[in-house]
């Protein structure tokens, strides 16, 4: 696996934590329609991916979230997008519920739904357990097939990649 391209990593993906449950939404629109999924979205001209997860995060939860750890990217070929990538960051919020979300129904779930329902989006089941520890951010990279993960590979992010 080379490393991917900064410009083609166009998305941000953030995973709310509140003790033991994740919020995740249940996407209405595709990539990943009708499946539950970290919350985020497409980086916007100018914006950093601090910027843009903080923003995306608010946009779709109503949580002013102001401290989000870095936890990886995630790049993918084969999938029901072009070739991209993710930034990946976990933020953790103490109390209040979200506001209701154009883009899906919000939910808190069990952190060990969350790591093994088929109802997720299925490479978090592989990139979850990983990313949301207090761990070194990591390159995960997968490869689809027909809709299903062919083979993935995990690595550490050189310094170039940090956010």
């Amino acid at each position: 696996m080379t490393n991917i391209a900064l410009s083609s990593i166009r998305y941000t993906l953030c995973f709310i934590i509140r003790d033991e449950m994740i919020l995740m939404l249940h996407r209405l629109n595709p990539p990943n329609q009708g499946l539950w999924n970290g919350v985020g979205g497409r980086l916007e001209p100018g914006e950093s991916p601090r910027q843009s997860v903080i923003r995306e995060a608010f946009e779709e939860t109503g949580f002013q979230i102001e401290q989000v750890a870095f936890r990886g990217i995630l790049s993918w070929d084969g999938f029901e997008t072009p070739a991209g990538g993710l930034y990946i960051f976990t933020a953790t919020v103490p109390h209040g519920e979200p506001l209701a979300c154009s883009e899906g129904e919000l939910a808190w779930k069990a952190r060990s739904w969350v790591f093994t329902s088929p109802e997720v989006v299925s490479n978090i089941h592989i990139f979850g357990p990983l990313a949301l520890v207090d761990g070194l951010p990591q390159q995960y990279h997968f490869e689809y097939k027909d809709g299903k993960i062919e083979r993935y590979e995990i690595r550490p992010l050189n310094d170039f990649h940090r956010v």
